[in-house]
């Protein structure tokens, strides 16, 4: 499923890259992929555009308005990082309607849940009910929209060796990195797919999304917790 090879290290790649902008940069300003390093550069001009355009041509750039947003594969990638090559923050994936689903999913449950148990519970444990919920929600969103780290590299290095015929990027196979069909990308230290969260879990979203289940489990004890504390404290009314 994953067209990815490893490659001999005498084999070059032709990566067709804007002369205008190109013939201007030294090679001191580039990294060792031979990308410009944007925080070395005295050049104003060299927008997002400018550089999606000279390095990554395949991708596509969107402009809204004033927002200009780059789809990598099926993911769409926007608020970028000027000090770190315009390397996207955040990513909307292929799946983002089930992420909304879920949301809704966890808003109704909790209601649910606040009317039928914690309605009559002290103002301490709604307290942390709440809590739990909206600390379910942020993470969440945050593994839904942090970038998961996508392989961008168009030139081999020494240590970037393996080879995506379907994305054309080099990449260091220690790295865990595995072509996503759903997203359309490489992503780095691949951990799998889940359309809960609409993209792929990877190198920047594995925390938050493990973090996400762990804090569910302790919900979900917590609400156990207070069902038995509820039971008990009637029966002991009625034994009154």
């Amino acid at each position: 499923m994953n067209n990815i090879l490893e490659i001999d290290s005498d084999k070059n790649i032709n990566i067709q890259n804007n002369d205008n902008i190109s013939n201007n940069i030294n090679k001191s300003e580039c990294d060792n992929e031979g990308i410009p390093i944007l925080s070395q550069l005295e050049i104003s001009s060299y927008s997002i555009e400018d550089y999606y355009k000279a390095n990554y041509p395949e991708y596509k750039i969107i402009r809204f308005r004033n927002h200009i947003f780059i789809k990598m594969g099926r993911l769409i990638t926007f608020n970028f990082d000027k000090n770190n090559n315009y390397i996207p923050k955040l990513s909307i994936g292929p799946h983002w309607y089930l992420t909304i689903i879920l949301l809704i999913i966890i808003l109704s449950l909790a209601m649910i849940l606040y009317y039928t148990i914690f309605n009559n519970m002290n103002s301490i444990k709604k307290i942390i009910f709440f809590l739990f919920v909206l600390s379910i929600y942020y993470l969440v969103l945050r593994t839904a929209l942090i970038h998961p780290k996508v392989v961008m590299n168009k030139k081999k290095t020494l240590n970037e060796y393996g080879y995506c015929t379907f994305c054309k990027c080099y990449f260091n196979p220690y790295n865990r990195v595995e072509h996503c069909e759903d997203c359309g990308v490489c992503v780095e230290k691949m951990d799998h797919h889940c359309v809960w969260v609409g993209k792929c879990v990877a190198k920047n979203n594995t925390t938050s999304f493990y973090g996400m289940l762990v804090d569910i489990g302790i919900f979900y004890a917590f609400i156990i917790y207070c069902v038995i504390t509820m039971v008990i404290e009637k029966k002991k009314n009625k034994q009154k």
